[in-house]
């Protein structure tokens, strides 16, 4: 990975008007709308020229799949041939717009695929604050140091990063302020966020996303058929939000007793003040449940923890808990009192009263997926988010 916001930052667009701000593409002579993704790419080709020394006539842009593979989709970025003959592809390059994170799984299998498709050797993630090339051989992509010349390309004098193993944190380094104020600077929860839940929060993150299950029969307690382990999707919002966020994604059935890829992530919501469309929000810290197939993907459960957690500072137990809250897209918000009685007829267990109850963990030490208690967290979390989907699809019948 090696940061390039700086460089980018000298780089000038001249800016053109032809319906609306249009900045001209030298690759194929003609303007297009200086969207912040287009914006990028055309910085990229600079960069391309400048600092990797790649001659224009080696570039091209928005090159069409179904010219080399009969029925493919899709046009990549910008493909960097070997020579001035261009009949060899050295490198695939995916753009994006300052706010997507390059690390996130779509993008890289979208480059990842395009190479497939081209032959190339490498392939390269850019959006204009970062840049990470992968250098692909015998079936496996290893992630290239800085960003290297042509000619150490060509001649594959470069230089791989050494993967660091991680190192479990520790219950007191989650418990502590300054691991608190480093997790909340990255957005994984909010500043604003009580104490105590923040450190239950991160608790939660370590078992989620840093804590391998490394026996299969939990599986089954928790109520998945496989573990897929850790990705980072991209998700937008109804409110016309875009982000991603890393997920421990699982294979479990849906209400239609279907398999559906399912995902656990904690992040914080934004805090904003006199926003022109956000209005005024106080940041939170939020635990969601999405819900991924071809057709869709979405979070079935956005479960606010400041809200949603009753923890007890004398023993550190954390009750968890849900109103039933529940919005139908377009239809607006459910009757709280519907949601409950289609949860109770279906899972009774996971009603009390007139709530939803996930369950009961112990924050006094690191949470783990041995614990019992863990276990019947996440499968009432997973199947109270499966049948939350469910409601949906009958209020959708009923209409």
């Amino acid at each position: 990975m090696k940061y390039i916001e700086a460089i980018f930052d000298k780089i000038e667009l001249e800016k053109f008007q032809r319906d609306g701000d249009c900045i001209y593409d030298p690759i194929r002579c003609f303007l297009l709308a200086a969207t912040p993704e287009e914006c990028v790419r055309q910085k990229t080709i600079v960069f391309l020229q400048q600092e990797l020394g790649i001659p224009v006539n080696q570039i091209f842009v928005e090159e069409s799949m179904v010219h080399t593979k009969k029925g493919a989709r899709g046009r990549a970025d910008i493909v960097i041939y070997r020579d001035d003959e261009c009949t060899d592809v050295l490198m695939i390059i995916e753009c994006k717009a300052p706010h997507i994170n390059i690390l996130g799984d779509e993008v890289f299998k979208q480059a990842s695929g395009y190479r497939e498709i081209l032959n190339a050797e490498y392939i390269m993630l850019v959006n204009g604050i970062e840049a990470i090339i992968y250098y692909y051989n015998d079936g496996a992509y290893h992630e290239v140091k800085d960003i290297p010349l042509l000619e150490e390309l060509l001649r594959k004098k470069i230089s791989f990063v050494e993967p660091e193993p991680f190192e479990e944190f520790r219950y007191e380094e989650l418990m502590s302020d300054e691991f608190q104020e480093a997790f909340a600077e990255n957005s994984d929860i909010s500043e604003y966020t009580p104490q105590y839940i923040k450190g239950f929060a991160l608790n939660l993150i370590n078992l989620i996303i840093y804590k391998e299950i490394k026996n299969s029969k939990f599986l089954e307690k928790i109520g998945v058929s496989d573990d897929c382990r850790v990705s980072m999707p991209h998700f937008g919002n109804s409110g016309g939000g875009n982000y991603q966020v890393w997920s421990h994604m699982f294979i479990a059935k849906d209400y239609l007793n279907r398999d559906q890829v399912l995902g656990i992530s904690i992040c914080a919501t934004a805090h904003t003040e006199n926003d022109p469309h956000w209005g005024n929000r106080t940041g939170t810290t939020q635990l969601n449940v999405s819900i991924t197939n071809k057709e869709s993907r979405h979070h079935s459960l956005q479960l606010n923890l400041d809200r949603c957690c009753r923890y007890n500072p004398l023993t550190n137990i954390v009750d968890i808990t849900h109103n039933g809250s529940l919005t139908r897209g377009k239809g607006g918000a459910a009757k709280r009192a519907d949601v409950i009685a289609y949860i109770k007829d279906r899972a009774p267990e996971l009603v009390h009263g007139d709530e939803i109850y996930l369950g009961r963990l112990n924050n006094s030490r690191l949470l783990e997926w041995n614990d019992s208690n863990v276990q019947s967290f996440i499968r009432n979390l997973l199947r109270y988010a499966v049948l939350r989907d469910g409601f949906r699809a009958e209020y959708k019948k009923s209409k």
